[in-house]
């Protein structure tokens, strides 16, 4: 069943020490797995699965039993809130990223390999112990001959050959799916292609350095907000050595309460942090949990920069116009920007995809801005698209699944702290943000060049419409949206009134009978004219109640 994916025979081989398994018997490993958990389906497409409200948790199931390379595929799937269903989201979201530690002597001779000194010619002491073990690499405190205190983050050994690789598996695993399957992703092939990309950029260390560096630039002025000092000339592909943060980790609310600080207070400072790094350094945290925050001095240290999301201005700027547009209910400006925003695999019925932005609006236009959840709000805009085929760009998906762990964050953190309210006054206070187009002499100019050419046309082109139209040559196009089924309910609408005419003339034509018969007795044609325009009425009256537009 599973072999036919595989084309070419492999056998075990030797790398690094561990033997590493072919890709044949991953493959089959994958698939016993997946059908062990009840998804035979995938592969069976005339079978399907008896219990599909377990689906999502058994999918995890299966993913934690797969090992540290399809956890790692997990957590990339569940920042990804276009690619599956939400319940799937959530149970991704819930793989630990942590596993059993590999060997220090392993972790000495990757340090060793990459920068070609001895581990104790470059530390005066390093903890062989992990301080953590996760999925992708593991981390060791250590302490420099001048007595700084770092910590060294090493790539497990031959995880990028392993991740890599069962990313491919599995993405071939999906294509082979029945389409009750392969439907709840938007397009298999390009989903698997970024999930492979994503992970190529965060199993180099290297960017991460440079992304700590960057935010760090950013926040130079911010007091309440830190992270930790790379030291770039110890960081590789696979090595990463940084300042050890020593605070509260995993934002303890005991702890937090212990040491003085204010829990209401941090979590509306994360909530700030997190909105300057959207709108104005267009740089942000893709994955700021609990495990990613320490609390130290008074400052909130975002650590981990595997993940990060990064605005281009004119991101930035349509996400400030979409949120404009709810704000002067312009569904037609939202559409467009949706539109500009994504990329469409196939044709967009426009006036379907219009009908469902209403019903979003509905959810959104009573309110003030202050009131816009923004998580809910770019969670609902990610499932019209998904339901359209479009895709999003990354860094929007990422800011989505962002703000959603944000929220949770500090939701735990204090639950009465107002996001919303927050937000708005956020948004009232930054120089970064309008809800207004900003406006100068130049647009001033600009505006009132354009008025006036347009002004000075009008006479010409509206003389050219008038001699169109008297020369009867004008032609109007009308596109009526499903202009047949409309066409159907207008012919009953009026079949239905022409009947119930009838019916009434019936009656009135058996009165007058009636009347004119009465000197000579009770007329049987009166009767029967009556009776059956009752008949016909009661007809008319069933028909209407069994269409449901009574």
């Amino acid at each position: 069943m599973i072999e036919i994916l595989v084309s070419t025979s492999f056998t075990m081989f030797k790398k690094g020490g561990t033997y590493m398994k072919s890709n044949r018997e991953r493959l089959t490993e994958i698939g016993s797995v997946l059908t062990s958990y009840g998804f035979g389906h995938i592969y069976r497409t005339r079978v399907r699965t008896k219990h599909k409200e377990f689906d999502a948790e058994n999918l995890r199931l299966a993913f934690e039993e797969l090992g540290p390379s399809f956890i790692k595929i997990g957590q990339i799937i569940s920042t990804r809130q276009d690619l599956l269903p939400p319940s799937y989201i959530r149970e991704m979201s819930k793989l630990r990223d942590d596993a059993p530690p590999f060997p220090f002597d392993d972790m000495r001779r990757i340090f060793e390999e990459d920068f070609r000194e001895k581990l104790e010619e470059v530390f005066e002491w390093v903890d062989p112990s992990p301080l953590a073990s996760a999925s992708v690499a593991q981390v060791h405190r250590a302490r420099f001959y001048s007595g700084e205190e770092v910590v060294i983050k090493v790539q497990r050994p031959e995880i990028e050959e392993n991740l890599l690789r069962d990313i491919q598996l599995f993405s071939r695993v999906v294509s082979v799916a029945p389409e009750s399957v392969k439907e709840m992703l938007v397009d298999v092939k390009s989903a698997f292609k970024e999930i492979e990309e994503t992970t190529k950029r965060e199993l180099d260390f290297r960017n991460e350095g440079q992304a700590l560096v960057q935010f760090r630039r950013y926040n130079k002025e911010v007091g309440a907000v830190a992270a930790p000092r790379p030291m770039l000339q110890y960081t590789s592909k696979r090595v990463l050595v940084e300042e050890y943060v020593e605070g509260i980790r995993g934002l303890d609310a005991q702890a937090i309460s212990e040491e003085g600080y204010d829990k209401k207070d941090i979590g509306e400072k994360i909530v700030y942090s997190f909105l300057s790094q959207i709108f104005k350094d267009g740089f942000f945290h893709g994955d700021p949990h609990p495990g990613n925050i320490v609390i130290k001095d008074r400052q909130i240290v975002f650590i981990d920069f595997g993940i990060v999301g990064e605005l281009s201005d004119s991101v930035k700027d349509s996400l400030i116009k979409l949120m404009r547009a709810i704000v002067f209910e312009d569904i037609d400006q939202l559409i467009n920007l949706l539109l500009q925003m994504a990329i469409t695999k196939e044709k967009v019925d426009r006036f379907a995809f219009s009908e469902d932005l209403h019903d979003f609006y509905q959810s959104y236009i009573s309110k003030s801005f202050g009131q816009i959840d923004l998580s809910t709000f770019f969670s609902d805009v990610l499932h019209i698209t998904h339901k359209y085929k479009m895709v999003m760009p990354n860094d929007f998906i990422l800011l989505a699944k962002s703000l959603t762990i944000i929220e949770g964050v500090v939701s735990d953190l204090h639950p009465d702290i107002n996001i919303m309210e927050i937000a708005s006054t956020y948004i009232k206070s930054s120089n970064d943000i309008s809800l207004i187009d900003s406006f100068s002499k130049e647009k001033l100019k600009v505006g009132m060049y354009q008025l006036a050419m347009d002004s000075f046309r009008l006479p010409s082109t509206l003389k050219r419409a008038l001699d169109t139209l008297n020369n009867g040559r004008m032609m109007v196009h009308i596109d009526l949206v499903h202009f047949e089924e409309k066409w159907r309910e207008v012919n009953k609408m009026v079949n239905r009134l022409v009947f119930a005419l009838i019916i009434a003339a019936l009656i009135l034509a058996s009165s007058v009978i009636f009347v004119l018969s009465e000197g000579a007795g009770v007329s049987i044609f009166a009767i029967i004219i009556f009776i059956g325009a009752g008949i016909m009425g009661l007809w008319l009256l069933v028909s209407i109640i069994r269409s449901g537009t009574l």
